[in-house]
């Protein structure tokens, strides 16, 4: 992409968080920010948001990924001959439980993606990589806990607390293992803009109960990113939640969200701006790690869309922009 500037969003969590790191959500989040701040009259949201209408991407957003992480590829399945090959028919069967782990493993060390994409993936590259290094990601995945935590039931007419209570599954981070990044381009804004963006979110908090306290963090903006895609990519993963737009390659191996998105800022509460409802209307998109065969792929290459029609106002829309990271991947089967 001609003319934008890359740069790489670090958090530390000061709290613990109900919400994740979603492309959606944080382009959300950005949206008010700018709505708040008092920007100069041709930088409105809607002035912003325009820009997308004209097919046109000021801002380019991905996931946030715990520090030196990244989304693990989605791929096929591996095969069981593959599994052999990598353990053995007997050490095979002894390590089920490893097995079972890195097939349900949602990240991959950064450097160890990085290193792999530079020749092409496969399922047997990308097991026998995470399989080198399971132990010492067994001790790392303890660094984070759900934990569900009960809340007095509170009535919205009364204001005061009734009989019951209701869970909620909060994330803790241990220290150490509680910074992200967050992968940004734009052509829009500089990087004091984006810091003002960044603090007002940090101040206000990030996600769902953001008015008790969750997802509060500190943050810092670094120009440039380390991600280098392969040379010769024929297709790409995402690293943000995505929803293809028409003609849009879908042919890959993904996984799919279902997403209940409920409005922010002003609309939360259900304005009549917003016919009284802060809820958009369902959404099914791929998850950050889903790949896509693409021949034609290169860096400026546009996949997705500010998906309209999602909500009774017709000026809500929703985030569904890939961020794509060229990979070669196996050769594509056309059964």
């Amino acid at each position: 992409m001609n003319g934008y500037i890359d740069y790489t969003i670090k958090l530390t969590l000061k709290s613990p968080i109900v919400t994740s790191f979603q492309s959606d959500t944080l382009f959300g989040h950005i949206c008010w920010a700018i709505n708040y701040l008092k920007w100069d009259d041709e930088r409105r949201v809607e002035d912003f948001l325009a820009i997308y209408d004209q097919g046109k991407l000021p801002l380019l957003i991905s996931n946030g990924f715990p520090k030196d992480y990244l989304p693990k590829p989605i791929v096929r399945p591996i095969l069981q001959e593959e599994l052999r090959s990598i353990f053995g028919e007997k050490n095979r069967k002894e390590n089920s439980y490893k097995i079972k782990a890195i097939k349900k493993a949602e990240l991959i060390p950064k450097y160890d993606l990085l290193q792999i994409i530079k020749g092409w993936i496969s399922p047997g590259i990308l097991f026998q990589k995470l399989s080198e290094n399971f132990e010492r990601e067994e001790k790392n995945r303890s660094k984070k806990k759900k934990e569900v935590v009960y809340h007095n039931t509170i009535n919205r007419i009364t204001n005061r607390v009734t009989t019951g209570l209701y869970e909620q599954e909060e994330v803790f981070y241990s220290e150490n293992f509680n910074e992200f990044e967050i992968y940004l381009k734009t052509n829009y804004f500089d990087k004091d803009d984006l810091k003002r963006i960044f603090k007002f979110i940090s101040i206000g908090g990030f996600g769902k109960d953001k008015s008790t306290g969750k997802g509060r963090f500190d943050f810092s903006i670094i120009e440039g990113t380390d991600l280098e895609g392969s040379d010769n990519p024929n297709g790409f993963m995402t690293l943000s939640s995505y929803i293809p737009h028409s003609g849009a390659p879908t042919k890959g191996y993904y996984e799919i969200l279902l997403k209940y998105g409920k409005l922010g800022g002003n609309f939360a509460g259900g304005s009549a701006e917003v016919n009284n409802n802060p809820f958009k209307k369902p959404l099914i998109m791929f998850r950050a790690g889903s790949t896509f065969y693409d021949q034609g792929y290169n860096k400026s290459k546009i996949y997705g869309s500010l998906l309209p029609d999602v909500h009774k106002n017709p000026k809500i829309r929703h985030y569904g922009y890939a961020f794509p990271l060229g990979i070669n991947m196996e050769e594509e089967n056309d059964e």
